[in-house]
């Protein structure tokens, strides 16, 4: 019988049931433990809560599974990190965090950090299977290194040769294993003075020599960090002291000194304090002192010299023999060093019951023992008496003024004993503002000094000082009201009241201007405009306080900058031109006057046409409108467009102007005929005609205006049976019949009519043939039609000039002599031109829609157009 069969079975029932069943499963656990099934899942720590780790039924084969609907999974004992679900036996990760540190002991970190649980297998609440479950928690670097320790230090000794090496025994802890472990360290902020040999053993490698004296302390970062992926690292702080080695010797701060002291001075009395120094420390930096071989006894006797302080004490030997004068040898002797040397020489002072005695009186002011003295007082001034007691006359040379100071003794009424403190030169406060005089007199034993405290009182005898000649300030016109322009600045040598400064401006300057008195700001108080004025010069004057005060002028020159606050200004808005047309090509027509008050790009124009004519253009560089294509006349008799003038400033500025430009004839037209049609058309003259009636007219036009679109008509050709029978008005070109028709007079009359023009300086004409048939009727087409095609052969005709008064003959005025028509001609001609010019500029200035195009020369006809255009397919008998 299978054992697992025999003890684990179902109970159900009453309680003592389900105890025995646990027992039971307890039991069966323990006898199947060897048979349990071992699955193995890893799973890194610090995972989110849902993440997978493994699924037991996919991972283990049950051969009872075929046989079981509802298997469940179960923990023997439940895992805070790691939940079970039941029905599937999949492992995933909970809310709690895995601590990989945690968890495995820090005894045990290099190896791996395992978990074990067992899972049991139920079939319908029946045991089935038990898994072990192994689970790999690995390591991810979520642990920096630190140091158990903040502050390390080492010791170095200053003698330490460059390269050498100094062990250390600080080490980092990181938490984490294998690659997120430590695995190096260096240094920080070791200015290369230092290194760390990451080995084994750490150490500390010297670079560069070292001395104590110089700097005794390094204060650096040792850093550790690990192998993770981004590195983490920890830092400490690693003092290294320097250690002191006996590298330096006693020093003395003088090589000699003397000292005086007096022969009555008391026993054990201090004559000095000898300082020797040693950079050293510590027992390297002891000092001791002692004489030298060449010290006299007597002097060693008479001054005491202790050794450890370097105290030299007076012994109190009064012996009248000694002499007066002793050196003093003095070593300062150090550990391993030659000893330092100082010579003393002490000077033994003879007293007197009467010693010499220097006693001033004062001649000048004085208060509290100093005297006061004005800075104008002249030289050789007295300002005090010295008088010097001398009972035994000790006093041996002369008594005299010590230093370089401006005052001399001058004996006072020939007496030895009296003496006048005198200056030497003229005073100057601003120079020096006061004087030690330091008098001397010396006897055998002993030197005697009197001081006097001199101070020189300041007069106001220096002007203020600018500190330039003249003071330039710039400034943009348009500012804000009570602008900063410049400060002015002054100063005065002297002193209080006599050195204090204010400011004033000058009667020239302008009340826009206002200075501070105290410190010199000038200020504009209104807005300045600089194309008013672009310059202000005017004078400011600093006053000192002195009585009576004194002053300095200055200029001051302010230059106002531009700003462009000024548009370009057309000379007038509205530009009126005449050119004539087929004017040349770069031809100038007129000057665009522009002007702009900025200065600068501010007011460099620029003028451009606004509306793309293509006929003109701008000569920017002196201002003149030329025409860029030819112009006509007949085509357009003026051109209006709009000009832009911009200044070149940074947000620059324009203005507008309207040009007209009218477009003068001239005759470059011939007339054109309109009737007749054709040198072929003809026309039927019955024969009962009356005299003067007119049979036919020529109309003709000339695209020309004025003079040039005058015209006359002239026959310069006649054929036929009479051809004088027909004449032509040379104004208005009708031809009439001027002789009664007879019966001879029947047939084909053609005349050649010339048009000419009154153009100047040269007319231009054109020429039609008019056919004229005298007949009652037109019986035989063909016949016509061929003499209408035949050559013709014209009678001459006297050439006369044109009419000069074409006008008046179809008034029927009898011309004038030539002068008078010409006169007349011209008078007229310029009537109609100005009356032509006038209406069209009114009307250009009336019209808002665009203009049409003028044609002087269209004529409306007076007579039927049909009785001129019947030809030879006509119809008519």
């Amino acid at each position: 019988m299978d054992l697992k069969s025999t003890f684990c079975v179902d109970y159900t029932g009453s309680v003592l049931q389900k105890l025995i069943y646990i027992v039971l499963m307890i039991l069966c656990h323990k006898i199947n433990s060897h048979l349990a099934i071992e699955l193995e899942y890893k799973v890194r720590e610090n995972e989110n809560e849902g993440v997978f780790i493994g699924n037991i039924a996919t991972d283990i084969l049950l051969t009872s599974v075929t046989t079981c609907d509802s298997l469940a999974y179960k923990f023997m004992k439940e895992m805070d990190y790691v939940i079970l679900r039941h029905e599937s036996g999949e492992l995933y990760t909970t809310k709690q965090r895995i601590d990989r540190e945690t968890l495995c002991p820090v005894e045990f970190r290099g190896d791996p950090c395992v978990q074990e649980v067992n899972v049991v297998i139920l079939c319908a609440d029946q045991y089935l299977q038990m898994v072990k479950v192994k689970i790999v928690i690995l390591d991810v670097n979520d642990n920096a290194p630190y140091f158990a320790e903040q502050v390390m230090k080492l010791s170095i000794p200053e003698d330490a040769a460059a390269g050498t090496s100094f062990g250390i025994d600080y080490y980092a802890t990181d938490n984490d294993t294998g690659e997120n472990s430590i695995k190096h360290y260096y240094l920080e902020n070791s200015q290369n003075i230092f290194s760390l040999n990451d080995g084994e053993t750490p150490s500390i490698v010297v670079h560069q020599p070292l001395d104590r004296e110089v700097k005794d302390l390094y204060e650096m970062k040792i850093v550790a960090v690990d192998g993770g992926v981004p590195p983490l690292s920890g830092t400490a702080t690693l003092l290294i002291n320097i250690q002191d080695i006996n590298d330096n010797c006693p020093i003395f701060n003088v090589s000699e000194f003397d000292i005086q002291i007096p022969e009555n001075m008391s026993s054990n009395s201090v004559v000095t304090q000898l300082h020797a120094f040693d950079a050293d420390l510590g027992p390297n930096a002891e000092i001791s002192y002692s004489y030298g071989n060449r010290v006299q006894e007597i002097s060693k006797k008479l001054f005491t010299l202790h050794s450890d302080t370097g105290l030299i004490t007076f012994s109190g030997n009064k012996n009248p023999e000694i002499s007066p004068i002793h050196k003093l040898t003095v070593l300062a002797n150090g550990p391993g060093c030659a000893p330092a040397i100082v010579q003393i020489t002490v000077s033994v002072m003879h007293s007197s019951k009467y010693s010499p005695k220097l006693e001033i009186s004062y001649i000048a002011n004085q208060a509290d023992g100093v005297i006061y003295l004005k800075e104008t007082a002249p030289d050789n001034t007295p300002i005090a008496l010295l008088e010097v007691t001398d009972p035994d006359h000790y006093l041996k040379g002369t008594i005299y003024i010590s230093g370089n100071v401006p005052f001399y003794l001058k004996p006072y009424e020939r007496s030895r004993n009296k003496h006048l403190v005198v200056t030497s030169q003229l005073l100057d406060h601003e120079l020096e503002n006061q004087y030690k005089i330091v008098i001397k007199a010396e006897d055998p034993h002993s030197l005697h000094e009197l001081t006097i405290h001199v101070k020189i009182t300041d007069e106001n005898d220096n002007s203020p000082e600018f500190c330039q000649s003249s003071f330039e300030a710039s400034i943009e016109e348009n500012n804000i009201p009570g602008a900063f322009l410049l400060k002015i600045s002054a100063t005065d040598a002297d002193s209080g009241q006599n050195g204090k400064v204010t400011y004033h401006l000058g009667p020239d300057a302008l009340p826009i201007f206002s200075i501070e008195q105290i410190t010199g700001n000038l200020i504009v108080s209104t807005a300045l405009d600089r194309e008013k004025d672009k310059l202000y010069r005017f004078s400011v004057s600093a006053v000192d306080h002195g009585i009576p005060p004194r002053k300095r002028s200055t200029i001051v020159i302010i230059h106002v900058l531009d700003q462009n606050d000024n548009t370009p200004s057309f000379l007038t808005n509205d530009y009126t031109f005449f050119i004539p047309e087929n004017f040349p090509r770069h031809g100038e027509i007129g000057v665009i006057n522009v002007t702009d008050l900025d200065e600068g790009a501010n007011g460099n124009v620029t003028v451009s046409i606004l509306n793309s004519s293509s006929h003109f253009l701008m000569d920017n560089t002196r201002g003149i409108l030329r025409c860029n294509s030819s112009v006509d006349r007949e085509k357009h008799t003026m051109h209006v467009f709009w000009v832009e003038a911009v200044d070149g400033g940074r947000s620059p500025l324009s203005a507008t102007a309207k040009i007209t430009v009218f477009v003068l004839d001239i005759n470059d037209n011939p007339p054109t005929v309109l009737l007749p049609q054709s040198n072929i058309s003809w026309l039927l003259v019955p024969p009962n005609t009356p005299q003067g009636t007119a049979v036919a007219e020529i109309y003709a036009i000339d695209y020309d205006a004025g003079i040039n679109a005058v015209m006359t008509y002239t026959i310069v050709g006649r054929n036929g049976p009479a051809p004088h029978v027909f004449g032509i008005n040379t104004a208005t070109g009708n031809i009439t019949l001027q002789e009664k028709l007879l019966s001879k007079d029947y047939g084909l009359y053609q005349l050649l009519v010339k048009v000419s023009d009154l153009g100047q300086p040269q007319p231009l004409h054109s020429t039609v043939m008019v056919n004229l048939f005298v007949n009652e009727t037109v019986s035989n087409k063909s016949y016509l039609e061929d003499l209408l095609h035949r050559r013709t052969v014209f009678t001459e005709e006297m050439q006369t000039e044109p009419n000069p008064c074409p006008l008046l003959q179809t008034l029927d005025i009898p011309c004038s002599p030539p002068i008078i028509p010409i006169a007349i001609t011209m008078i007229i001609v310029s009537i109609i031109f100005f009356t032509i010019s006038l209406c069209m500029l009114l009307s250009m200035r009336k019209k808002s829609k665009k203009k049409e195009l003028y044609i002087d020369a269209k004529i409306p006809l007076k007579i039927n157009l049909d009785y001129y255009t019947k030809d030879w397919n006509d119809e008519q008998l």
